[in-house]
């Protein structure tokens, strides 16, 4: 229904933003890498998918044609949700998680945040030779710059974020300060990741 939207960028979390396109303001639930490189007053492109469950609309948002693609492959997979498919995105580049998925490696799809083992097969056994396809080599984003991902907030930025993608509050603030505690992981994004990976 929607292919992208263009417009200011007047809200952003690690999670979601919204996109004021025409007077109409568009939330998007976004993964952290497309977060990152979106800036509250920015104008911006997002390509998105209208995902519907059980009646109720969502609208998923990426920086890249690829990313969307990829995003598209994951969904198409039994028992794979938005928030599955946004966390494995917020972990693993497109590159990096096609490259997982073509090699099989299960285990590294189950370090993230709901992939369990028949999910993470399941994606495998499915996906690997659709992916082999796709060319996500020298990816860049909406304005052609390469993807990346930078320092965001702070901390209770990234509770709130793993609260959206799917964790208990008291859950999240506890893995969250444990990271704090084995690392020197200062920004939001590596708490979120790190968190994801455990």
């Amino acid at each position: 229904m929607y292919d992208h939207l263009v417009g200011e960028v007047v809200e952003k979390t690690l999670s979601r933003a919204v996109l004021r396109c025409s007077g109409v303001g568009y939330e998007c639930r976004v993964s952290l890498s497309t977060a990152s490189q979106l800036e509250v007053g920015a104008v911006r492109q997002l390509f998105t998918i209208l995902h519907v469950v059980d009646g109720m609309p969502s609208l998923l948002g990426f920086a890249s044609r690829s990313e969307r693609e990829l995003a598209r492959r994951v969904l198409s997979v039994s028992g794979i949700g938005p928030s599955i498919a946004l966390a494995l995105l917020s972990v693993y580049t497109p590159t990096d998680l096609a490259a997982v998925i073509t090699r099989s490696d299960a285990a590294a799809l189950r370090r993230v945040k709901g992939v369990g083992t028949k999910t993470s097969e399941r994606l495998c056994l499915e996906l690997r030779d659709v992916l082999q396809k796709l060319d996500l080599e020298g990816e860049v984003d909406a304005f052609g710059l390469p993807t990346r991902t930078l320092p965001t907030q702070t901390a209770d930025d990234a509770i709130a974020a793993l609260v959206t993608l799917g964790y208990a509050e008291k859950d999240a603030r506890d893995k969250v300060e444990k990271v704090r505690r084995q690392t020197e992981a200062a920004d939001t994004e590596t708490l979120v990741k790190a968190v994801l990976q455990m």
